[in-house]
């Protein structure tokens, strides 16, 4: 080979060297970052509810934390206000390490409600129990609803911040108990709490018979639309309520009351179980609720039926009317129940008696990204209507009896002296109940404020993301 061909073969490689290398200093690696922001724009540009309020790709910064960048992207048409702040209903959780869907959770077990409560020291920080769940720290520690915590830790005044009693290490708390004689509340003593734990959030917090003459009223309190303990892929709750159900029409149940006062929703195929059980019959089979997406997925378009009279008839109560009990945190599927009622029974016979629900018309869907990219997401990407295409509850259902249950001393969950379980006995027992002496009132704090429970309007997860 000549000197010059030599010369010229090396020129060749050395330029082909030179572009491999421009070549590859083109090439841009995305980050993790940039690869779960770029999915996340993706999904919301093709589901999301107000895609078309989303900001234009070039002016986003994929580079940002994608929790930050989610929350850019949403439309404030999304969720509502609340005080200050403005609480969304689409989101973004990077806690995958147990099954989305779950109802096993770390915790003390037990739910509560922010309070300022007036006291002769002055206005304190307090804490206001709920309820309790079973087999949990809480429970074995023996608290119980009604409990005012005022410290934790040390003496009055001492609960800093409302975390401090949703999970960590041993705890002690300072119980406060309403002197009715006082008209106050004064320290109940201490309460020592074990570690908090992993804590089953069951759904079925109470059931109970009550009866009067030829009536027969069967009262549930479900607090949240959840198919089972495990994931949305696990139906023993739903197996339960069927169950319970079973046992309220062998027993001749002919009047109901739902406790829904602090659902705050869940999967529509729990509520669709649960309509389907209390709903007339002859209804069994019809819409439940219409289920409307974008312009983008209009196809997918679809209505959810009742189930048949086949899938439900041991536990179909066949009611003409019913009694929802409701607070300020009851919302989205809970509405849903409400709302699927309506064509059905009419309005005069569905009764809410409590506080004004949430007013939550639209849905969620999961895409579960995990897999890949460490992310859930779950943002709004459907409107949901009654068989009437009605779903005009957007500043909420207004109660036909309006009662704060904050305003008396809290009872059992089921005792005939809680106030909205009193009143709808009231109203379905005519005099039975009217005699009765009236309840004691309080007057403690300027709010009391539910801290409030997240479940959503959910669709079944998506499959997920490889």
């Amino acid at each position: 080979m000549s000197r010059m061909r030599q010369f010229y073969h090396l020129w060749m490689l050395l330029s082909l060297a030179g572009l491999l290398a421009c070549e590859q200093e083109e090439i841009s690696v995305e980050t993790e970052e940039q690869e779960v922001n770029r999915w996340i724009e993706q999904t919301l540009r093709t589901h999301y509810l107000w895609y078309d309020e989303l900001p234009d790709a070039g002016s986003l910064s994929f580079d940002a934390d994608p929790e930050k960048f989610f929350l850019a992207l949403l439309s404030p048409k999304d969720g509502r206000d609340e005080g200050s702040t403005h609480h969304y209903y689409s989101s973004l959780t990077r806690d995958v390490s147990t099954k989305a869907g779950s109802s096993l959770s770390e915790g003390y077990g037990f739910h509560f409600a922010h309070s300022n409560l007036r006291t002769s020291g002055g206005t304190i920080r307090s804490a206001l129990v709920l309820y309790v769940l079973p087999d949990s720290p809480a429970a074995e520690a023996g608290l119980k609803r009604g409990d005012w915590i005022l410290g934790v830790d040390g003496g009055v005044g001492t609960l800093e911040d409302y975390d401090d009693l949703k999970k960590g290490g041993e705890i002690t708390l300072l119980l406060g108990v309403y002197d009715q004689q006082a008209g106050q509340v004064k320290s109940g003593g201490y309460l020592r709490l074990g570690a908090s734990r992993t804590v089953e959030d069951t759904p079925f917090l109470q059931d109970s018979i009550y009866r009067y003459g030829d009536k027969r009223v069967g009262y549930l309190m479900y607090n949240h639309f959840q198919p089972g303990p495990d994931d949305y892929g696990d139906e023993s709750y739903n197996r339960q309520m069927l169950s319970l159900f079973e046992r309220f029409k062998s027993e001749g149940v002919n009047e109901f009351v739902l406790d829904l006062r602090y659902n705050g929703g869940g999967l529509t195929s729990c509520a669709q179980l649960l309509t389907s059980l209390l709903a007339p019959e002859e209804a069994l089979g019809d819409v439940f609720t219409r289920i409307e997406y974008n312009d983008k997925q209009k196809a997918n378009n679809y209505s959810m039926p009742l189930l048949r009279t086949v899938e439900v008839l041991a536990g179909q109560l066949d009611l003409d009317r019913i009694y929802i009990l409701t607070g300020g945190t009851t919302a989205s599927s809970s509405e849903l129940v409400i709302n699927a009622l309506l064509p059905y029974m009419g309005a005069e016979q569905v009764r809410l008696i409590g506080k004004r629900t949430i007013g939550k018309t639209v849905g969620m869907t999961i895409f579960d990204g995990s897999s890949s990219y460490g992310w859930i997401l779950s943002p709004v990407t459907f409107r949901s209507y009654n068989k009437e295409g009605r779903a005009d509850y957007e500043q909420g259902f207004v109660p036909d009896v309006e009662i704060d249950e904050y305003r008396y001393p809290l009872r059992p969950l089921g005792d005939t002296g809680d106030p909205l379980l009193r009143q709808a006995l009231m109203e379905i027992t005519g005099s039975t109940l009217r005699n009765a002496a009236p309840l004691p009132t309080i007057d403690l704090s300027d709010e009391v404020i539910p801290d409030p429970r997240r479940g959503g309007m959910i669709e079944r997860l998506r499959p997920k993301i490889k």
